[in-house]
């Protein structure tokens, strides 16, 4: 094998091209590999892009010879052992190995899964996929924040079909589907989480804006009072499963995992890092992108549309799929989401932030805060900007009447 790489990179790339290799039915006599690294995304693993070319042996005849084949490949590793801990990612490398192995085989529309190990030394664990970049032509988004609409309505129409196969699965195939979801590991939301003094402490960054706008002080108050244990007495609530509206949740549900190609003036969709994946209210998936995403947009106007471009992605392959659609109503999706809407708010107030480019770095930068100090520094970055984004979507879903089940 030829490489330009480091020892280091060869130490546990060249095994992994030896397998692919074998996997995909080529030799290895002869194999070079370049590997990119992405910098401008946010990943919770060791992500490389490695482009592996295969020359023809020396026993292949002449026309053979003159064929160079070569593939495009995603390395997934795990980072290192100081950060294993923050991001759990054993659980997360085993949620994904999961997804492709028991149940990518219902909802095809992802990348390939060429290879995948979990090993009982976590730095041995791997996932390898096609580059559905170069080899199908997706890209991710651009907009990172302030998502256009036609972007977020073609997530929805994907994510819909994503929650309807799910609902298939589960009626068609009841047994193999909880043996798959009773099998998922939690990453974020165990009452011991990480999450919770993050979540507790960022919940009511707005109202600094909305009191210094002068804005209603008993809602101030009574927001304040209520959000007091967000984590417990609201994020804990929003993701309890509640028949039968639960389905098969992406789980992180941003632009970073949607890649889009634009098809005879369609926009088509892609999603990739299932880490995450949970069973719950789809709202879940569509309050945590609307929230990011569409953050100044998100009023009832906007809200009444997407949900509707959902809903009728949702009913089409339901009824592809031969299922009863009568448990799935517009007025029960519209209900949960009045139900669940501030679950993504409640992300947004601690991540909208580095969603917006304001933090500069990546998770490994985290890890060196002092856990203490971590909620405190999201409650502030982004300063009275992100505040008043907070404060007007707040309102906003007030409108829509996220707020009824919580005051």
């Amino acid at each position: 094998m030829m490489c330009e790489q480091t020892e280091d990179c060869n130490a546990w790339l060249r095994p992994l091209v030896t397998k692919v290799s074998s996997i995909l039915g080529k030799g290895i006599e002869d194999v070079r590999y370049e590997v990119s690294i992405p910098t401008d995304l946010f990943f919770n693993s060791n992500l490389s892009f490695v482009n592996v070319v295969w020359n023809a042996s020396p026993d292949d005849d002449d026309e053979l010879k003159k064929r160079v084949t070569s593939t495009n490949i995603v390395v997934k590793k795990m980072p290192p052992e100081t950060l294993q801990e923050v991001v759990r990612s054993r659980e997360q490398f085993h949620n994904e190995i999961l997804f492709y192995q028991k149940y990518a085989q219902y909802y095809n529309r992802v990348p390939r899964c060429i290879y995948a190990t979990e090993e009982s030394s976590s730095l041995d664990s791997a996932i390898v996929l096609e580059n559905v970049a170069t080899k199908r032509g997706y890209s991710v988004c651009k907009w990172k924040y302030d998502t256009p609409l036609g972007y977020t309505l073609a997530a929805f129409r994907e994510i819909a079909r994503f929650h309807a196969i799910a609902y298939a699965t589960k009626r068609t195939r009841e047994k193999e589907f909880f043996d798959f979801v009773n099998t998922i590991e939690e990453v974020k939301y165990d009452p011991e989480s990480s999450s919770r003094d993050t979540f507790n402490r960022t919940a009511t960054r707005s109202l600094d804006f909305l009191r210094k706008e002068g804005y209603d002080k008993e809602f101030c108050d009574k927001f304040e009072a209520r959000c007091a244990n967000t984590f417990e007495d609201l994020i804990l609530k929003f993701i309890e499963i509640e028949e039968p509206l639960s389905t098969l949740c992406h789980g992180d549900f941003t632009i970073n995992n949607i890649l889009f190609k634009k098809e005879s003036d369609e926009l088509k969709v892609i999603f990739i890092d299932f880490a995450m994946v949970r069973y719950g209210s789809p709202i879940l998936d569509l309050s945590t992108f609307l929230c990011l995403h569409c953050a100044r947009d998100l009023d009832k106007v906007m809200l009444d549309n997407v949900l509707r471009v959902y809903h009728d992605s949702l009913i089409q392959c339901l009824k592809e799929n031969d299922i009863d659609v009568g448990d799935y109503s517009y007025e029960a999706l519209y209900e949960d989401y009045k139900k669940r809407g501030l679950f993504g708010y409640f992300i947004a107030t601690y991540f909208l932030a580095i969603q917006m480019g304001k933090v500069v770095g990546g998770v490994e930068d985290f890890a060196e805060i002092d856990a203490t100090e971590l909620p405190v520094f999201l409650r502030q970055v982004g300063g009275g900007e992100v505040d008043e984004i907070l404060g007007n979507m707040l309102l906003k879903l007030k409108e829509f009447g996220c707020l009824d089940y919580v005051l």
